[in-house]
């Protein structure tokens, strides 16, 4: 079939990932790009008609069976993005959809790229370099639950003869980001402890883009079919460079920290409050945060590297571009 024939959906287009997935696709192919979007959610004009837009939900069957019918690939990343609300909140919405995406991808023989995290690896994080092939661990909330329930529908429909590369990103930074830029500027802004014993963890740091354009290289490549591969950038950054980064561009104060054994004891009372009466709310400390930014996190590239892989953002070109929105955001 020849490029301009094909069409591809995105699920999650919307989304900080999704957008700069749709990017890369309008810029670099001939396909035809779909999104799958909520009945309520904010489209990029910069799309304009260059993007068809289907409104509806990964949780509804008979909205991802329309949304996939003619498509060539999906890159499915909608899911509950963050460490709030309830595991079964998550469960419904990520795993859920999930299966409803597999389900149909199976009916109309669609390749499917799935977007999961390093999160699936759970607690081994703490314990191991984890590479593609480690046994993942305790899962550390409800986003990595999901996560471990998003790759265990990906082999099953890799057993049932589906096509399908799983990805896995470290911590995904750029203008836009959530946990990185947003979230991360709040806590420089209250004054709140930032770094954990000093921060000098691998930040396991990856930009925006550079998960993208594995993306895109990965659907393009049979050989990345059957596989799951991590994606972050190699960079020797750790978290008290990045924040410390973070804060000069904010001319915010430097980050504070706190012992380790002190934030592990914060999320215990802290986070169960949240999860029974605030479940909308991200609760100002987590296992599932601690899991990333309390530990030396190590997840070797070296099977992204051989498909052809290589970070094409630098680390300062995307600092750069956070100045910008640090800028525009008034942050």
């Amino acid at each position: 079939m020849d490029e301009r024939d094909q069409t591809v959906l995105v699920t999650g287009g919307c989304g900080f990932l999704g957008q700069a997935l749709v990017a890369q696709i309008l810029t670099r192919t001939r396909w035809a790009v779909r999104v799958l979007a909520l009945p309520h959610e904010r489209v990029p004009a910069s799309w304009g008609h260059r993007v068809q837009i289907l409104r509806g939900d990964i949780t509804r069957s008979d909205d991802v069976d329309q949304a996939i019918q003619g498509c060539s690939h999906v890159f499915h990343l909608a899911a509950l993005v963050g460490d709030a609300g309830s595991y079964a909140a998550h469960d419904r919405v990520t795993v859920g959809g999930t299966a409803h995406v597999f389900d149909s991808a199976l009916r109309h023989q669609a390749i499917v790229v799935l977007t999961t995290s390093i999160c699936a690896y759970g607690d081994a994080i703490q314990r191991s370099v984890c590479a593609e092939d480690v046994q993942p661990g305790q899962p550390q909330g409800p986003y990595g639950k999901a996560k471990q329930g998003q790759e265990a529908l990906a082999w099953r429909f890799k057993a049932q003869g589906g096509r399908v590369c799983v990805v896995r990103p470290a911590n995904i930074v750029g203008p836009g980001s959530g946990p990185w830029l947003l979230d991360a500027a709040h806590a420089l802004r209250q004054g709140l402890p930032a770094l954990i014993g000093g921060g000098q963890g691998h930040a396991a740091l990856t930009v925006v883009d550079n998960v993208a354009d594995f993306m895109l290289l990965a659907a393009q490549t049979p050989a990345a079919y059957g596989q799951a591969f991590n994606i972050e950038d190699d960079l020797p950054v750790t978290w008290q460079r990045y924040f410390n980064d973070l804060a000069f561009l904010m001319k915010a104060p430097l980050p504070r920290s706190i012992p380790r054994w002190a934030a592990y004891l914060g999320a215990s009372v802290v986070e169960p409050i949240f999860r029974r009466f605030f479940q909308r709310q991200r609760p100002p400390v987590t296992r599932e945060a601690l899991n990333l930014i309390a530990w030396d996190g190590r997840f070797p590239t070296a099977k992204a590297r051989a498909l052809g892989w290589a970070p094409k953002v630098s680390y300062e070109q995307m600092l750069l571009a956070l100045g910008k929105d640090i800028q525009a955001r008034g942050l």
